[in-house]
């Protein structure tokens, strides 16, 4: 039990990875407060976490024991992150751990064909949402003198791909804020750190996927970087791996990990 005691906020927690790390926070301990969408994008071409997905998501939580609340919220928009903190506080009296975790991706589409729209949006989720969420959290972190801040980033925010401009840059953000972020706390007794996955078997990169006309499986067939996750041959990521990551930072065996931005599942563009 790593984390007993402990209360995490895991935003998009309605499916894929984000109801992994709940359910594997939760199950060293922790109890939970997700939140996710609710809605579609009409920029977007694939289902967003829906609120039915979200309550399946806290019944499993709580059959492994532990206490969760849901709430529904755009983590781009300040009132909504301020009302999913201020939840979590009046429901369990602090916050320990912070997993930004939501996001939504947009791929195949060259640079100068890319909407301003679709620029704005994806900077919107995938950056400042995650900034949103740290600034409301922060406060309370350093009031305790503790805290985990453990930001999802993507190999898209390490390593350069054609064709996804706007979410590789957002990723590449996340990277810097961890960076950033870090410095900033780390006297604070707060450790921040990113988890990097590469391509994963979650329905938003099928999504994702689908939006071009292809699924990940072909795309991992014809060796496309951003579905090749590809250390083993044939074999997706979980994401429950992702979690056993988040679950290592959010935790004390992490203590002494400040700014990391951890690359799981791909050799792709590193240098030995």
């Amino acid at each position: 039990m790593k984390l007993k005691g402990k209360v995490a906020i895991v935003t998009g927690g309605a499916r894929g990875m984000g109801r992994t790390h709940c359910n594997v926070l939760a199950d060293e301990g922790a109890d939970i407060v997700t939140c996710d969408l609710g809605k579609n994008s009409d920029l977007i071409g694939y289902e967003m976490g829906k609120n039915e997905e979200l309550e399946e998501t806290l019944n499993q939580v709580k059959e492994l024991g532990r206490r969760a609340v849901g709430v529904m919220a755009d983590i781009t928009q300040a009132d909504q992150v301020k009302h999913l903190v201020n939840t979590a506080i009046s429901e369990f009296g602090k916050i320990d751990i912070l997993v930004n975790n939501a996001g939504m991706a947009l791929i195949g589409t060259p640079t100068d064909q890319v909407t301003e729209q679709q620029w704005d949006l994806m900077m919107n989720v995938n950056l400042k949402g995650p900034w949103l969420c740290c600034k409301e959290v922060i406060p309370h972190m350093v009031a305790q003198k503790s805290g985990k801040i453990v930001n999802i980033a993507s190999h898209c925010g390490i390593i350069g791909f054609g064709n996804i401009a706007p979410y590789n840059c957002a990723k590449h953000g996340v990277v810097g804020l961890t960076r950033t972020l870090a410095a900033e706390l780390a006297a604070s007794g707060i450790n921040v750190n990113a988890v990097c996955p590469a391509a994963t078997h979650t329905p938003m990169l099928e999504g994702a996927f689908k939006q071009v006309g292809t699924t990940l499986a072909e795309a991992r067939e014809r060796n496309d970087p951003l579905g090749a996750p590809s250390i083993v041959p044939g074999e997706l990521i979980p994401p429950e791996y992702m979690s056993k990551v988040v679950l290592f930072l959010a935790s004390d065996d992490a203590k002494y990990l400040h700014g990391r931005s951890i690359l799981v599942g791909s050799t792709v563009g590193l240098v030995p």
